[in-house]
């Protein structure tokens, strides 16, 4: 054991340990040791800290990151469940939301892309729809072949509409709360209701 202890290299002196003191070492450094076995006192690279100024244009998380038809297909979904043992026994016009304001008249793109996106979405749960923007005809001209129109006097009146899913839009300071429902076109019986909040993050990519 003599002789084990006599081969190792000599220790370094009782002041080398001075910095193993009992007073809580500086949030800064630490200990670090050398390859000869000594310890020095050395230093952390210090950490900038620097606030990053949230730019406009990025998204906030607290909002979901969805396009119009993955709400509007939340919102059918919703329908299916109301419709449960429901028999509809006529076709569906879907029309354009409106503003719930005194006139329940005033719409826009968002409420015209909704009536598009219902009408795709309320096919996938298996409700017969109607599009009544269909003319009957097929114009032909140098701009294109059309076949819908917004026109009255190309549409005609003579619509066999059972039922018309449609509703209201409301803004608040986080988006535009959609209220949509199916009634019965005859008594006015409302079938089902759903709503959902539009986030404002979402509604930047329509207008």
């Amino acid at each position: 054991m003599l002789a084990a202890c006599s081969s190792l290299p000599s220790l370094p002196s009782m002041d080398s340990f001075d910095l193993f003191s009992t007073d809580e070492p500086d949030a800064e450094t630490r200990l670090c040791a050398r390859e000869n076995g000594e310890f020095y006192q050395c230093h952390d690279m210090p950490v900038e800290h620097k606030k990053i100024a949230k730019h406009s244009s990025l998204f906030s998380t607290d909002l979901h990151f969805q396009v119009l038809g993955e709400y509007t297909e939340q919102m059918a979904t919703d329908l299916q469940h109301d419709l449960k043992n429901t028999v509809i026994d006529g076709l569906i016009v879907v029309a354009s939301f409106v503003y719930l304001d005194g006139s329940l008249q005033s719409t826009d793109q968002l409420g015209n892309q909704l009536a598009e996106s219902f009408i795709n979405d309320l096919q996938q749960i298996g409700l017969p729809v109607s599009d009544h923007k269909l003319t009957g005809s097929l114009n032909v001209n140098g701009k294109g072949d059309f076949v819908f129109s917004r026109d009255a006097s190309q549409i005609g009146t003579a619509m066999d509409i059972g039922y018309v899913f449609s509703g209201t839009m409301h803004r608040n300071n986080r988006g535009v709360m959609v209220n949509a429902r199916l009634m019965n076109f005859k008594t006015k019986g409302v079938l089902a209701s759903t709503s959902k909040l539009i986030p404002n993050i979402l509604l930047e990519g329509i207008y």
